[in-house]
């Protein structure tokens, strides 16, 4: 009698132990394996750590210098255009600037930047009167000659990706690939407005 009752003590005391131990077995195993929810799952990929932008380097499609500090205080949207605006650089505008409206009352906060190779390619490429006559909020720009200019060349090049996010600090933190899910991008955007503090 003595004895059953404790093997009986003994497996109620070793069920106990598994199932206080089972949570951080499961804890241990996601995160072994990386697993995450999708709807918890960012879109884009984080740049770690993220990269400061140099203060100069970027001048406007009039040749006029657009300091970093300007684009500061807001979240940015970056995309990258090294060829002539066609009709698809076209529709990526017309994407992005969906993205940034469906954001609704946090739509202020975001500004959204076409990144060209050069300010001499900018105003050579003729479609781009048509894209500032259809997105005046749109900013448009590009590196100068030289090393601040290079600098940015550096950051923004990562091979395979177009889009950029830059935090209201002024670091680029966040990138997508040349045809991203814009509504992935969207839901990023919509968590890192959520959460933030600046901007």
């Amino acid at each position: 009698m003595r004895v059953a009752t404790l093997t009986s003590g003994r497996r109620t005391m070793l069920l106990v132990t598994a199932l206080l131990a089972l949570p951080f077995a499961v804890a241990f195993g996601l995160y072994f394996f990386e697993w995450r929810p999708a709807k918890l799952a960012n879109h884009g990929e984080f740049i770690v750590p993220p990269l400061p932008l140099p203060e100069t380097g970027l001048s406007l499609v009039d040749g006029s210098p657009l300091p970093t500090a300007d684009l500061r205080r807001k979240w940015t949207l970056v995309m990258i255009q090294t060829t002539p605006c066609t009709m698809a650089c076209q529709k990526d505008l017309h994407q992005i600037r969906q993205v940034q409206v469906a954001l609704n009352k946090e739509m202020v906060r975001l500004r959204r930047v076409l990144m060209g190779s050069s300010v001499t390619g900018l105003r050579a490429d003729p479609a781009l009167v048509d894209v500032q006559r259809s997105y005046p909020d749109l900013v448009i720009a590009a590196p100068d000659v030289g090393e601040p200019g290079e600098a940015w060349r550096t950051i923004l090049a990562a091979s395979g990706y177009r889009f950029y996010i830059i935090d209201p600090l002024g670091n680029v933190m966040m990138r997508y690939p040349q045809e991203p899910e814009m509504q992935g991008m969207l839901r990023d955007l919509e968590r890192l407005l959520k959460y933030s503090w600046v901007g």
